[in-house]
């Protein structure tokens, strides 16, 4: 059996709890109903750990090695490559350019590079980038 499917689980869990631990710590929420800072952590850490549990499971039970290539994955890691890239740059321009310019900006870039039409993709960047936007400020009360 890989060793390594069991580190990716482990890296996983242990980056959960790395969040979740001070999360805990955090305030719950606001007297007015709007969460606080350790709301959507909490959430996302304990989603992820809970999903661990049937990646260990399935591992352990399957003594299948996930992390060997075939040649459609080895023929997506360009792509792979790409994508990585193109967040990593989202995320350090997300402190520069405001939040609804620069998402549809790279939905559309991410529609483009994975072959959708044009009218199809500015339509749904523009659609999916302000439902994010009315999501997070309306109903979470965060500021993007």
């Amino acid at each position: 059996m890989s060793k390594a499917g069991l580190i990716f689980i482990a890296l996983c869990a242990g980056i959960a709890l790395f969040f979740l631990i001070p999360a805990l710590g955090m305030p719950g929420g606001t007297s007015d109903g709007a969460p606080g800072p350790g709301y959507f952590p909490t959430i996302v850490s304990v989603v992820v750990l809970l999903l661990c549990i049937p990646l260990l499971i399935g591992y352990l039970k399957d003594k299948k090695k996930y992390f060997q290539q075939d040649e459609t994955q080895k023929k997506n890691l360009p792509s792979l490559l790409i994508v990585m890239v193109a967040i990593c740059l989202y995320c350090v321009l997300f402190m520069y350019v405001p939040f609804i310019p620069l998402t549809i900006a790279f939905i559309v870039f991410f529609n483009w590079y994975f072959g959708q039409k044009w009218v199809f993709n500015i339509v749904f960047s523009i659609v999916f980038t302000l439902l994010i936007y009315f999501i997070f400020s309306k109903f979470l009360h965060v500021m993007l």
